[in-house]
């Protein structure tokens, strides 16, 4: 752990020193276009230990809106795992319109431990591999102060292979359909967002949802809806502490693959948990953080939370999954309050590390 902590803080101090150089000399303003670019370690219970690289360009387009980001990178794990991604935010109009562009590809090995709390729990998995891509594109329009409505698409087209040597349970085995097939869905969006900042909140708000619905009409190989709605709310408690908490719901309907079936442990709702362990056609989640700066730019984190998965809304709640851990925080931006995370959770019967750029939620 400590030999971990090291590392990354030497990772990340020379970039996070030099990109905040103009805001600590005296009264010189902050940089107007700051770039964190840095290596994080992977350390991930899904598709184990590597090295991610990513790069976020942070400027400001409008002076009434938030900044506009853009992000590339990149990751390799001891799985064979690899992945690359780009994007794009984008607020025009004085944060009237919200835009929103993001892809990438990959070729992920994990493991596949059925669908439903009781295969989760038995906690036996056969090897999995899935290769492909993804593409999500939104456009939000604001209707109200603070309020935002919308259309998002997103679309993914996904191969898979099984290790079917060894069947221990008849339900590991997939229907051949969803080896190599796509999902294609488009549908609404809305968001209401009253933070104060975009990336290291202290006040507000920040509420997502989707309903978006899949069909052949859009090239989809599937047809099913799935709705998605996230609420975080932010307390500023002191001049260095905040508490957040967040509510995470998912509900994938008849008819979805079992690749877009709600993941817990994905998101990081909640940490401690590998994401596909536990997965069905509905989740909810629910968690505390209390995030605290320390001296020069470190900070420290601890969160708890629980959550579940089950066939539908009615039939969450047994079992419960439980998950708590602490994290490190370094500031690697402090004109837009970017840190860079290391956390430990654990849950029931599991536990993690997760390095990463900005805040869990």
């Amino acid at each position: 752990m400590r030999a971990a902590v090291v590392a990354f803080c030497l990772a990340l101090a020379a970039p996070a020193l030099a990109e905040d150089a103009a805001a600590d000399e005296g009264d010189k303003p902050a940089k107007p276009f700051s770039i964190v670019a840095m290596p994080i370690p992977v350390s991930n219970p899904a598709i184990g230990n590597g090295l991610a690289v990513a790069a976020l360009g942070i400027y400001a387009h409008d002076k009434a809106a938030p900044p506009w980001v853009t992000g590339v990178g990149g990751m390799y794990a001891d799985s064979r795992s690899w992945a690359a991604f780009a994007g794009q935010q984008a607020n025009l109009r004085q944060d009237a319109v919200r835009l929103t562009l993001g892809g990438g590809v990959g070729d992920f090995h994990l493991d596949f431990y059925g669908i439903g709390a009781v295969a989760g729990d038995r906690n036996h998995a056969i090897p999995i591999g899935q290769k492909g891509g993804g593409l999500i594109a939104a456009a939000l329009f604001r209707v109200r102060p603070h309020s935002y409505l919308g259309v998002r698409y997103r679309g993914v087209a996904v191969k898979t292979t099984l290790d079917l040597t060894e069947l221990p349970f008849p339900d590991l085995e997939l229907p051949q359909v969803e080896m190599d097939s796509a999902s294609s869905a488009l549908g609404l969006a809305a968001e209401y967002d009253s933070r104060d900042s975009q990336f290291g909140p202290r006040e507000g708000a920040y509420v997502t949802a989707d309903w978006l619905v899949a069909g052949a009409a859009l090239g989809s190989d599937f047809d099913y809806d799935r709705l998605q709605l996230a609420a975080n709310a932010y307390r500023a408690l002191s001049d260095k502490a905040v508490i957040a908490a967040r509510l995470s719901i998912c509900d994938s309907g008849d008819g979805a693959p079992f690749f877009d079936l709600c993941l817990f442990g994905q998101n990081n709702d909640l940490r401690g948990y590998d994401p596909g362990r536990y997965r069905d056609h509905t989740l909810a989640a629910v968690q505390v953080e209390y995030r605290r700066d320390l001296f020069w730019r470190i900070g420290a984190v601890a969160f708890a939370g629980v959550g579940g998965v089950a066939p539908s809304f009615d039939k969450l709640g047994s079992p419960l999954l439980p998950a708590a851990g602490v994290g490190l925080r370094l500031k690697a931006s402090r004109a837009h309050r970017v840190n860079a995370s290391i956390d430990f959770a654990f849950g029931e019967d599991s536990q993690a590390f997760y390095f990463y750029i900005g805040e869990a939620f």
